[in-house]
């Protein structure tokens, strides 16, 4: 039988401890190198955080299942339980001194995500959910706004989006999947939309927003179903995600 609430306390427990590692190497001199591209960056605490956190859990269950972005083997996801985990989502954000990135962690059972924790150290912002208990930040609940109207909506977005961010109130690119996605479930952006991200970047986001009362869409705007696929549209309510959709299909 799953425990969701022990699978919970412990791995907040893991996550709080982990984040002081984040807090040190975001103050501290770090080691960069790269990986598939110029500027896909990884430093030793993106290493060292994701082992941190791998080890914590397995200690605990060692049967569990890691998805994780310095270490994955492989990005098959089975029924069995495991976790997304994305040690520092926005690392180049950590790198230039930017305060925005974060922990991201999920736990998925069953091709379901019931525990979702992004924790930023830096500026104390700690998002949780599990499901079907709602969302939080610092403890105290949050719910997405009541947008409509894209005229009056915030757009959070990576920096490569195509659309004209003329038709938003105003628009964000935080650098941080992650951060964007929590930010939407606290009702600060209205709007996300993301493509060519990885599941670790999105996988304890989806779960906040859900949890915050949000709508979470694949790209085409159909129900989400695939956790592996990071290509999403995530909104506050139905009327905007179909006025974005309509502005999306203009511009394509």
């Amino acid at each position: 039988m799953v425990d969701m609430h022990q699978y919970y306390s412990q791995a907040l427990k893991i996550v709080l401890e982990a984040g002081e590692l984040l807090l040190k190497g975001f103050k501290s001199p770090k080691e960069i190198s790269t990986k598939k591209n110029d500027k896909d960056f990884v430093t030793q605490y993106d290493k060292l955080i994701e082992k941190t956190i791998i080890d914590n859990i397995l200690q605990l269950y060692p049967n569990h299942k890691f998805i994780a972005e310095e270490s994955a083997e492989s990005n098959i996801l089975t029924e069995e339980p495991t976790w997304i985990l994305d040690p520092i989502d926005g690392t180049t954000n950590f790198i230039q001194g930017f305060p925005f990135c974060c922990i991201s962690l999920a736990l998925v059972i069953e091709n379901d995500i019931i525990i979702g924790i992004v924790y930023n150290p830096i500026i104390n912002q700690l998002f949780t959910a599990q499901k079907g208990e709602g969302a939080y930040l610092n403890n105290e609940k949050i719910q997405v706004s009541s947008t409509e109207d894209l005229q009056n909506a915030m757009f959070g977005h990576d920096i490569n989006h195509k659309i004209s961010v003329r038709n938003f109130r105003g628009s964000r690119s935080l650098g941080s999947a992650a951060m964007s996605l929590c930010y939407l479930a606290m009702g600060a952006v209205d709007i996300c939309s993301f493509e060519r991200l990885k599941c670790w970047d999105v996988a304890a986001g989806i779960l906040i927003i859900q949890e915050a009362r949000g709508i979470v869409l694949d790209s085409k705007g159909s129900q989400y179903k695939d956790i592996m696929n990071a290509d999403i549209l995530a909104v506050c309510t139905k009327k905007l995600a179909e006025n974005f959709l309509k502005l999306k299909n203009v511009n394509i």
